[in-house]
């Protein structure tokens, strides 16, 4: 996996997790180093912006706008952002998958918040959310797709500015 190093407080996580990390996000709120958990958004979906719980995971007809699960399609071909908030996880592969779709669907959620300051981004280059989450997902190794969760849950974790509000821009 390549990843590009940033400055953050989720910095000192992914390092001890053995690896670098992704460029800043490209939302106006950039880097605030603030992040909501999977539960969140799996509690407030009425925050969602630019995605729904239906949105696929995989999309045969936009692949640049989903992720490439390449081998898990057969199982998880079908399943949703909404699908994904809920997995458990557990052994093998599929555990780690579930475990990476889980932390990368709140990852997706966060880059793509005006509300929320997230420090990584969804499709910029280099080192995307999706490209690094595809190249987990194509490696076939629990360690590789297990890794990148942990990165994920790190900052997923950072702590959620939208907490007890409806978040409404700007007008």
């Amino acid at each position: 996996m390549h990843f590009t190093k940033i400055a953050s407080a989720g910095a000192a996580l992914a390092m001890a997790a053995g690896m670098m990390l992704a460029t800043p996000a490209s939302a106006t709120n950039i880097g605030s180093n603030e992040g909501c958990t999977p539960g969140y958004w799996k509690n407030h979906v009425n925050n969602w912006q630019e995605y729904k719980p239906e949105t696929p995971l995989q999309s045969l007809s936009d692949p640049g706008k989903a992720f490439q699960l390449g081998q898990f399609s057969a199982t998880y071909g079908s399943a949703t952002f909404g699908d994904a908030l809920s997995f458990k996880g557990g052994p093998g592969l599929n555990g780690a998958f579930e475990i990476l779709m889980r932390a990368s669907t709140a990852a997706f959620l966060n880059a793509a918040h005006e509300g929320v300051g997230y420090p990584l981004r969804r499709f910029r280059e280099p080192g995307t959310i999706q490209a690094d989450v595809n190249a987990a997902l194509a490696s076939g190794s629990r360690d590789q797709m297990l890794k990148l969760a942990t990165v994920l849950d790190g900052y997923n974790n950072l702590g959620c500015p939208l907490n007890n509000t409806v978040w409404q821009p700007a007008s």
